[in-house]
């Protein structure tokens, strides 16, 4: 997706039919679309200074994030632009003595957090945050200075399978990446450590499922004083080092879908999650704010919870368009290692007993289906993030045993 990230249907069709014009017609957002450049198409970024209108503009250079640009990346200058090592010299990860030549040269700092954090941060015009991968990660327990058990990004995007196996990051082991240069195949050092170079993220269904974990807890299995069955689904972000979802928080979202099932196969019903306009939990149901009927549509069932960061406009109302932004109204997304208890209440016959199958399916949209129709992109599938079923009995007390 780094090669990818100019050419990527959505974001062309945003930046050239939205960003673009509107830039044309407001000299405010021109830095703002420059923004777009910088970190899509980097290279096309430090080689034409002016805004880029038209894809032919671009395609006079390399677009996408390449493998030059990163390798001979040591910064960032105070004015935005990128820094290239003066030496030329292609930049990776070893310091071992015989590992580098003179093509190529040790640098730490593509080992630090802060060398993805130049691009997975971003802000508007207004200078909102509206992309804050990199600051969700500093703020969490493995992101903290000094944290022995800290992890960068690079531990877990750059792993041999793009996440932690039991808090470790496993490394494929070998040669590194080599050309040959004539007819003598020289022998290459074995390293203990080989960064993966997919870099398996939002856009990698191998990421995206199991990222998080989902499980029941059922206290006596007995009704509340209110004559309703209580539980809780416990929802896992422990295995990842920033906020559920993240990245482009003005488009992603996850929601969670509870059912319960009597052994006939009947549906038991819920007590509904309410909302109150302006109370903390207005974004978290889908249906309760005024806007999702046109922002979420059917993408999601009425009454699940959402998680989700809402960016409003000048009008007050929600926008998909993080250079409308004015205000991020709302945040309920998952934070780093956070595990979220979200309580449910069936409403049981009354002298029911017997066995209740309860199940949870948590499920995660790249952006809502009305933004790729408005661009005109085809529509991102839901990703079925973690699932989780339970068998449990219960046996409510008959009218005669209550008194």
């Amino acid at each position: 997706m780094h090669a990818k990230a100019f050419t990527n249907p959505l974001f062309n069709a945003q930046y050239f039919n939205d960003v673009v014009p509107r830039a044309q017609l407001d000299a405010a957002l021109i830095p703002e679309a420059r923004k777009c450049i910088a970190c899509h198409a980097p290279i096309v970024f430090m080689n034409y200074t002016g805004l880029v209108t038209t894809p032919a503009q671009a395609n006079r250079f390399e677009t996408g994030v390449t493998c030059d640009f990163c390798h001979t990346l040591e910064g960032q200058a105070e004015n935005g632009d990128y820094k290239q090592v003066r030496s030329g010299k292609k930049q990776g990860p070893y310091l071992e003595e015989g590992s580098v030549d003179h093509h190529s040269e040790y640098s730490g700092f593509m080992q630090l957090a802060e060398y993805c954090g130049n691009c997975h941060n971003a802000t508007n015009h207004i200078g909102l945050a509206v992309k804050s991968t990199y600051d969700e990660w500093r703020e969490s327990s493995y992101g903290i200075s000094g944290n022995t058990s800290s992890f960068t990004c690079q531990e877990c995007h750059m792993s041999k399978d793009g996440f932690l196996s039991k808090g470790v990051a496993d490394f494929a082991r070998g040669e590194a990446a080599y050309v040959n240069i004539g007819f003598v195949v020289n022998k290459q050092k074995e390293h203990d450590k080989l960064y993966n170079h997919s870099f398996p993220g939002a856009h990698s269904i191998i990421q995206q499922q199991d990222a998080l974990l989902l499980d029941f807890r059922v206290g006596s299995q007995a009704l509340d004083s209110g004559g309703l069955f209580p539980f809780a689904v416990l929802v896992n972000n422990e295995r990842t080092g920033h906020k559920m979802p993240s990245g482009s928080s003005d488009l992603r979202f996850m929601w969670l879908v509870v059912t319960a099932t009597a052994a006939d196969g009947t549906k038991i019903p819920f007590l509904p999650h309410t909302a109150v306009p302006g109370s903390s939990d207005y974004y978290s149901i889908a249906g309760a704010s005024p806007d999702d009927a046109a922002i979420l549509a059917n993408d999601v069932p009425a009454g699940s919870r959402l998680y989700r960061s809402v960016m409003v406009n000048a009008a007050g109302r929600q926008s998909l368009f993080q250079y409308d932004a004015v205000e991020i109204a709302f945040d309920n997304r998952l934070r780093a290692t956070e595990i979220r208890n979200e309580m449910y209440y069936l409403k049981l016959p009354a002298d029911f007993s017997g066995k209740v199958t309860l199940e949870a399916n948590l499920y995660y949209k790249g952006a809502p289906s009305s933004f790729t129709k408005r661009i005109m992109v085809p529509d991102i599938r839901p990703v079925l993030v973690a699932s989780r079923k339970s068998e449990i009995s219960i046996e409510v007390a008959k009218a005669s045993e209550k008194k």
